[in-house]
């Protein structure tokens, strides 16, 4: 790996003498080390050892992009003038600072070595543990919808620093900052940059990976242990390079990769396996058979969410709280299926385990029923949708819809989603509803507050406030105009949907 004059810089001081000026340069541009020697063609981006007897005439000849190391004093205040030239005290040994400079060659080229293999092997962890020992800081490596890919093991072994790895914590610090404008410019950003600390509350050094050129992980330095360095951005963009060769050879490897319970669940609901025994076989190995229980839970994101890409990160989290559940992204939304045989709890219990953390996160969910057997997955999956749907329109107040709390709704928008109201309902209903408002009678509500009270003429009659004899006079009247029999059971149903649909239709038009 080049060095850069920060570097050696950095690493010299402890062993050596010299003078230098402060701002050097971060580029790792300084491929190899020689002894300068009169009369050689002089190289860019080489490091040069000279003596008060092999010395550059004119410091102008000298290459910049390259590095001068000066026993003794070269030119009166060279050092503090030039960038690329450090003066160092005149006892020092050449021989001495050339081996110190080969060995900090050695180790970087070392560790950039092992990368190179990893990265062919797609082996991020281990990309991360061996760039321990040259950062001495935790390094983390997260999608852009803050899933922890890998992260360095110093964590496990220090208490004090698994909070940096909790996915409640980095859920919530996200949470609280995605909507922000400065967040989503530091997706943009390109190379080393510094995340703000009173955010996470501790100062970070990041590198953005991109895919496709949309933002996709980020690899993030924690400065725990060690203050950084200045140095530190060029080599953690460098890590950043291999990581993302990494990435890409584990895509291809999953790519090629055996059945997952998500993606078994996700070709089951796009209608890409239909086998039975198949599907069957492929749950068993997951331990889900088909006489356990089941049910599905639906949640839907916002868009902002959607765009921030969190909806991997929530499957995961969610699959920490809920045993025994499979939760994945589908159709813009979080599906998540749940073994009630397995988790050892009814539908209640399980709910009880995220309820929180859905409130928490201004999340909806939507129930289906409990089910047995795999061959309706689909059936079951769109009656969690249909009641997060139809339940948000009903109680937009409510966190939790369940399909049978709404399945009546569904019913009566099924009815009426191809034909208009008046189509739908009953015309002599609807033609009674016109005659009250020509004669100014009340007969329509009569028969609605009768059919509401299971044709009960006294609590009818006590509700309207009249007479009992007054509301059989009604009843007549009703059944002249109407000419329908309210005890054939097929026309009491007809008229009580009637009777609800326009109940419906007459709260939306409030």
């Amino acid at each position: 790996m080049n060095l850069s004059n920060a570097i050696l810089a950095h690493k010299l001081k402890s062993n050596f003498t010299f003078q230098c000026k402060k701002n050097l340069s971060h580029l790792l541009n300084l491929e190899q080390i020689l002894f300068f020697c009169e009369g050689d063609e002089l190289l860019e981006h080489k490091i040069y050892i000279c003596t008060r007897e092999q010395k550059p005439e004119r410091l102008k000849d000298f290459p910049e992009k390259s590095l001068l190391l000066s026993i003794g004093d070269l030119y009166e205040g060279t050092a503090s003038r030039y960038a690329h030239v450090f003066e160092f005290a005149s006892d020092t040994s050449a021989c001495q600072l050339f081996n110190a400079i080969q060995r900090i060659f050695d180790y970087y080229n070392q560790w950039e070595q092992k990368l190179s293999l990893l990265a062919v092997e797609g082996n991020v962890q281990e990309m991360l543990d061996i760039s321990f020992r040259i950062f001495h800081n935790p390094l983390i490596l997260t999608s852009a919808d803050y899933f922890i890919i890998a992260y360095s093991s110093i964590i496990d072994t220090k208490p004090e620093l698994s909070g940096l790895v909790d996915p409640d914590t980095i859920f919530e610090y996200n949470k609280e900052y995605k909507e922000d404008d400065e967040s989503q410019d530091y997706k943009k950003r390109t190379g080393a940059f510094f995340f703000p600390g009173y955010i996470t509350g501790t100062k970070s050094l990041c590198v953005n990976l991109f895919e496709h050129e949309k933002y996709a992980y980020r690899l993030t330095m924690m400065e725990e242990l060690v203050r950084f360095s200045p140095f530190e951005g060029e080599i953690l963009e460098r890590l950043a390079e291999a990581i993302q060769t990494a990435l890409s050879k584990q895509l291809y490897v999953q790519t090629d990769m055996g059945y997952r319970l998500d993606r078994i669940l996700s070709e089951i609901l796009a209608g890409n396996s239909t086998d039975q025994e198949v599907i069957s076989q492929w749950f068993s190995e997951f331990g889900w058979r088909m006489g356990h229980s089941y049910f599905c839970i639906t949640l839907k994101l916002a868009a902002l969410d959607l765009e921030n890409m969190t909806m991997r990160f929530i499957s995961s989290h969610i699959e920490k709280l809920l045993p025994h559940a499979c939760a994945f992204p589908y159709e813009n939304y979080i599906s998540i299926f749940v073994n009630l045989t397995r988790f050892g709890g009814d539908m209640d219990e399980a709910m009880g385990k995220i309820v929180y953390f859905l409130r928490d996160s201004f999340l909806k969910a939507g129930i289906s029923n409990e089910f047995t057997g795999f061959g309706d997955l689909p059936h079951y999956y769109r009656q969690s949708v249909i009641a997060l749907e139809v339940g948000n329109q009903k109680f937009p107040y409510k966190w939790v819809h369940r399909f049978d709390d709404i399945a009546l709704d569904y019913l009566l928008n099924q009815c009426r989603g191809e034909l208009p109201e008046q189509l739908v309902c009953s015309r002599k209903i609807l033609n009674l509803k016109k005659y009250d408002e020509l004669h100014n009678t009340d007969y329509f509500h009569t028969l609605h507050v009768y059919v509401k009270n299971h044709l009960n003429a006294v609590q009818t009659a006590k509700l309207l406030f009249i007479h009992r004899s007054t509301f059989l006079y009604r009843m007549e009247k009703i059944k002249e105009l109407l000419r329908m029999e309210l005890d054939d059971y097929d026309t009491l149903l007809y008229v009580m949907i009637t009777f609800k649909i326009m109940e419906e239709d007459e709260q939306l038009e409030e």
